[in-house]
């Protein structure tokens, strides 16, 4: 009997180490050798100069002869919208920029993508160890959502990190201390102290002689709201009961604290779009501003085409104590089903971004993303440090053991979430809503969505 039972779990090895060595030989038989493969992407400017050297340094230096013909269509929403066009017409590329996690589902839906885990694994084609080393991990697992039916696949590549930050105006904390407006300097860590600082600002005089310092200039974002929610010690979606919860104690607390912050005069909405209030920041028309950590180099760029000269560092939001968080984004790439040998030569442009520190520098000092190659860090030239002193901050926050990294619920319609948030900020400011009312009722609309999200996945 034991014989039998031995030689049924022999059998089953052999069987199981065949199919395993199976899979390996077709990955390992597929030859990449002068594959052009096509990356469209979202960029322009100085970051659109990064992807290319990256794509240059990878042309010189990759044994198999492969090309990249990289495409940019200038900005996110006609990127996109070129991936719908060609899931219609079945003309797409290889390789996608732009691919936020909630992206990579849809595609991954809609069976286009190809999940990177066989690529990421194989001996022939994977990591080596040394390789692996510097990776961080936390961050490539964004990308594998654990709902049904992506359980955990890799669905696309991370190719930097940015996050929520609050860029804070020294000069002016300055000012406001002198005058005794207010009793410290550096940041406003504390509630207190942001508005402190928020309805004491209109005291003074902005840079260019004639124009008032104004407060907090708001926005009716979803990741803005998210940075007060959870620094306040709130949450939005419930774990344990599978759902969005809007109606929290901190939650209702920081909205509370937003609605009042606008109510007495001492937050407002600046005119022209998302990024018009790190614009006006940029001018010292406001002590502080949110925003993308990614946006430093527009910031400065402002700045010294005004002429002015404002020491500015960026933090998070305000926090009480033990909620210090970031809301952070993670930008990432993802690939389109092709043929064998242009599906691996994707993988191969890919692995070498992300193992190339030579790549991986070029990029970061080009785009001001974070990498998630931490050998990244020690290579980047003191010039660039120098430059961009505001890089450097974001990293400490990232590193701060006592910094929470956080973000919403990853899934197919989460865009649509975020904008039943956005509409939220909106009803509690400008809308004069109760708090309590406007977030029961944005948490019903948004559980709507999901409970939808959910069906739709297990159909």
């Amino acid at each position: 009997m034991h014989n039998k039972l031995f030689v049924a779990l022999v059998l089953l090895m052999v069987a199981l180490t065949v199919g395993l060595v199976s899979a390996q030989d077709d990955l390992a038989g597929i030859d990449p050798t002068g594959v052009n493969i096509v990356y469209w992407h979202e960029w322009d400017g100085a970051q659109l100069e990064g992807i290319n050297e990256v794509i240059r340094l990878f042309q010189e230096s990759n044994e198999y002869g492969i090309t990249v013909e990289g495409v940019s269509l200038g900005s996110t929403g006609p990127l996109l919208e070129n991936v719908s066009t060609g899931i219609a017409s079945g003309e797409l590329p290889n390789l996608v920029g732009a691919a936020f996690v909630q992206n990579a589902q849809g595609w991954y839906q809609d069976e286009i993508l190809v999940p990177l885990d066989a690529y990421y694994d194989s001996e022939t084609w994977g990591f080596s160890e040394e390789e692996l080393a510097p990776l961080n991990q936390s961050i490539i697992g964004i990308n594998r959502p654990q709902l049904a039916p992506f359980n955990g696949q890799l669905l696309a590549w991370p190719i930097g990190v940015s996050g929520n930050v609050l860029s804070v105006n020294l000069d002016i904390i300055e000012e406001l201390n002198a005058a005794g407006t207010i009793d410290f300097t550096g940041t406003p860590d504390s509630f207190e102290q942001f508005r402190a600082v928020a309805c004491g600002a209109s005291t003074l005089t902005a840079p260019d002689g004639t124009s008032a310092v104004k407060g907090y200039p708001m926005r009716t974002t979803a990741s803005d709201l998210y940075s007060f929610i959870f620094n306040q010690g709130g949450t939005i979606f419930d774990e344990e009961a599978g759902q969005y919860n809007f109606t929290n104690e901190g939650a209702i607390a920081a909205m509370q604290f937003l609605q009042d912050l606008y109510n007495e005069g001492c937050s407002y909405f600046p005119e022209g779009g998302n990024f018009a209030n790190t614009a006006e920041f940029s001018l010292g028309l406001n002590p502080f501003a949110i925003g993308s950590s990614v946006g430093v180099p527009f910031i400065q760029g402002d700045m010294d085409e005004a002429g002015y000269e404002i020491e500015w560092v960026n933090t998070t939001p305000p926090f009480t104590e033990g909620n210090r968080s970031v809301v952070s984004f993670l930008r990432s790439i993802a690939v389109m089903n092709s043929t064998p040998e242009e599906n691996l030569a994707t993988w191969l442009f890919i692995k070498f971004w992300a193992t190339s520190i030579e790549a991986q520098v070029a990029w970061t000092e080009a785009a001001q993303y974070q990498p998630y190659n931490n050998a990244t860090f020690d290579a980047l030239s003191e010039e660039f440090l120098t430059n961009n002193p505001q890089f450097n901050s974001f990293k400490e926050i990232l590193v701060d053991p006592n910094v929470r990294i956080v973000g919403a619920p990853e899934h197919p319609r989460g865009n649509e979430i975020s904008d039943v948030v956005a509409e939220l900020a909106s009803n509690i400011t400008v809308g004069g809503m109760d708090v309590a009312e406007a977030a029961a009722q944005a948490e019903e609309r948004a559980n709507e969505i999901y409970a939808e999200v959910l069906e739709d996945l297990e159909g």
